[in-house]
């Protein structure tokens, strides 16, 4: 992939569980990328990603904000733990994304569907712009962003937000920063009730859901990981 993107890996040793699967579906699907973790450990993270250590004592904006400082690419892919993949990545097609955002001055494209009002981008039949006023204009969930504007988001945001509590008021903070984006779909499937699968990052989104593995979303998916990865789905449980 393009050396100015990287993809960052947002996580806990709380979800560790989640990592062997997460990483070698990475390895798989995604390969060639550079790969950051930010965490509280390095331990079990594997030696070709490069771990970036919070401090589990500071809120959540603290953390990524310290971990974000120490992105040095352009472009960052935004993941958790438990988007893990099914599918090839289309590297190709996030290359293009990129390029698009840089000659446009959008600060991020989300690579899932889900309930943003949005209009045609003439740019690329696949692209969307999000509604500006939309109260999901701002979601963590699998997306390119530029590194600097994503961290500005963290930068305006209270010390003291928890993950929880910076989500629904990113939306904001962006109308507040005048930070805009898109959205790619490409006609994909609904998946339950809010959002659609992705064609250019094809993720189980997401695979833990409060605590739980996914399997009401995604049966033939996570059955997958289940059997590959010698998963004892009752250690966390599922719904």
């Amino acid at each position: 992939m393009n050396e100015n993107i990287a993809l960052v890996v947002d996580t806990n040793s709380n979800y560790s569980d989640v990592w062997e699967p997460c990483f070698a579906r990475l390895k798989k699907y995604n390969s060639g990328a550079k790969v950051y973790v930010c965490t509280d450990t390095a331990a079990g993270i594997p030696s070709e990603y490069h771990p970036i250590i919070y401090d589990n004592s500071e809120s959540y904006r603290n953390q990524m904000l310290s971990c974000l400082k120490q992105v040095k690419e352009k472009y960052i892919i935004y993941t958790s733990e438990d988007y893990i993949l099914y599918d090839y990545v289309k590297q190709s097609l996030i290359e293009k994304v990129a390029n698009i955002l840089s000659e446009t001055g959008y600060s991020f494209c989300k690579f899932i569907k889900g309930p943003e009002k949005t209009t045609p981008f003439n740019l690329d039949e696949n692209l969307y712009e999000i509604d500006f006023q939309d109260a999901n204009l701002f979601a963590q969930q699998a997306s390119i962003w530029n590194t600097r504007d994503f961290q500005r988001i963290f930068e305006a945001a209270p010390s003291d937000n928890t993950r929880m509590e910076h989500e629904p008021g990113g939306s904001e903070i962006c109308r507040q920063l005048s930070i805009r984006g898109l959205q790619y779909y490409s006609g994909t499937k609904k998946r339950g009730i809010h959002h659609y699968d992705s064609e250019i990052y094809p993720c189980i989104a997401t695979a833990v859901v409060k605590g739980l593995w996914n399997m009401s979303e995604y049966p033939q998916e996570l059955s997958e990981v289940v059997n590959e990865f010698r998963i004892n789905l009752n250690d966390r449980g599922w719904r």
